[in-house]
């Protein structure tokens, strides 16, 4: 049974206190009952109350939902935001998803800062996203299906009907007369979710009647189990970071699972698309065991992991060449060409001496063949490879680590050195080059 008594404690009690709610209203069965159980708790409610619909474009009659939609919240006085998208699915992409990223895409577009986007997601869509994630192979936080309320867009997005199964939702609006809209589309079984629910879920629920409730059960316990694993992988990570890299020694440490979760966490908080877990394992085991001297790259989907001196990098491929050509010195920061970064001088004792760098031509170059500095203060010259080496600069980017040149000769090798002829005395003020790579 329906209880929006419970759906108040929920709002009021149990999920955080947004600025605004948002119901997401399809003129659905399951929108139309939650946006009616919604105003006849408006009074009691923390937050404002409106309503969001979306209209794909996808269907003739799509544009006949959205006058429904806005004259049934005319009738409730709910305010109605109602968007079109073009929600047309690329090559190879799947319909559904497609619409479901455009929808939601619209909708964090339109709600402000500190709102919450309420959706008519119900026990048997718990039931159905389980199965679903379960046969794509999804770990623990697939099975985890749909949270009651989340983190979404500078607010929330919650589901306050996620203990009602379909039966009682349908029950509610039959005893009220509710009007809804029925979607064509759900009753054909071409996407996933509707073969589940059209030719898997009878066939279960014949067999075994309490399966959807044990099935959104099991949901749970993965929900529990997926935050026990996510705390675990915050504790191991925060003890692996160094900067924005990962101690490879700390991961030899750990037990393989939760060596494993260390990156796939670090990933996710650098919003980067994952690794596949056979690709996961095989990276790990690379950083892990390959020789010190391996040039170890593991790339997908544009970005690269890289490991130096027992640290792994996140870093983007780069997309384009560079243009290295030599540029004069303007000003106290230059931003370079794209993906070379930008180059600033800083007043350091010891650094480059101002008197030279005023009356010389001052350009920013890179590694040629041949180079070799003197850092001051130390005797005898060093390859551009040493000096690197030295200062702990990974190979990839020695390419395009900016060199300043005095006059034509190299004065400084940016966040490593300053070369003999050009520094002041060591207590003396000078110009210092730091670069901060793209």
């Amino acid at each position: 049974m329906l209880e929006p008594g419970s759906v108040l404690e929920q709002l009021n009690h149990r999920f955080p206190q947004p600025a605004r709610y948002w119901v997401g209203f399809s003129g659905g069965l399951d929108s139309t009952v939650l946006l009616h159980v919604l105003t006849s708790l408006r009074e009691h409610l923390r937050a404002p109350l409106s309503a969001i619909h979306i209209d794909h474009a996808l269907q003739s009659g799509s544009s006949a939902w959205a006058d429904h939609c806005r004259t049934e919240c005319e009738r409730l006085e709910i305010d109605l935001c109602t968007l079109v998208v073009d929600a047309s699915a690329g090559p190879g992409e799947s319909p559904e998803a497609a619409a479901r990223q455009v929808r939601y895409r619209a909708i964090a577009e339109t709600l402000g800062r500190g709102a919450m986007l309420l959706t008519a997601h119900h026990r048997d869509d718990q039931a159905e996203t389980l199965l679903l994630q379960l046969l794509r192979g999804a770990g623990v936080e697939g099975l985890a299906a749909m949270p009651a309320v989340r983190e979404w867009n500078q607010g929330w997005h919650a589901r306050p009907l996620l203990e009602f199964h379909r039966r009682a939702i349908r029950d509610w609006a039959v005893d009220r007369r509710l009007q809804w809209i029925d979607d064509p589309s759900n009753a054909a079984s071409v996407a996933d979710r509707n073969y589940l629910r059209h030719h898997v879920m009878p066939g279960l629920v014949a067999r075994w009647p309490g399966a959807v409730e044990s099935i959104a059960r099991s949901a749970s316990h993965c929900a529990d189990a997926a935050e026990a694993i996510r705390h675990q992988a915050e504790a191991d990570l925060g003890r692996a970071l160094l900067a924005d890299r990962i101690k490879v020694p700390v991961l030899r440490d750990l037990p393989r699972v939760r060596a494993r979760n260390v990156l796939r966490y670090w990933l996710r908080e650098r919003k980067v698309p994952p690794l596949s877990l056979r690709r996961l394992n095989d990276a790990l085991d690379q950083f892990c065991h390959a020789g010190a001297d391996a040039a170890v790259r593991i790339v997908w989907h544009g970005v690269e992991m890289r490991r130096y001196r027992d640290q792994i990098w996140l870093l983007n491929v780069p997309r384009q060449t560079v243009d290295k050509r030599p540029v004069d010195w303007v000003g106290e920061e230059m931003r370079l060409g794209p993906g070379l970064g930008l180059v600033r001088r800083r007043e350091v004792p010891g650094g480059i001496d101002p008197a030279r760098w005023e009356r010389a031509r001052v350009q920013i170059a890179y590694r040629y063949s041949g180079l070799r500095c003197r850092p001051g203060g130390r005797s005898g010259t060093r390859s551009f490879k040493k000096i690197t080496q030295e200062f702990g600069v990974p190979p990839w980017q020695r390419e395009t680590l900016p060199v300043l040149m005095i006059d034509d000769r190299p004065a400084a090798i940016a966040n490593c050195c300053v070369c003999h002829p050009f520094t002041v005395g060591k207590d003396e003020p000078g110009w210092f080059i730091e670069w901060i790579p793209d």
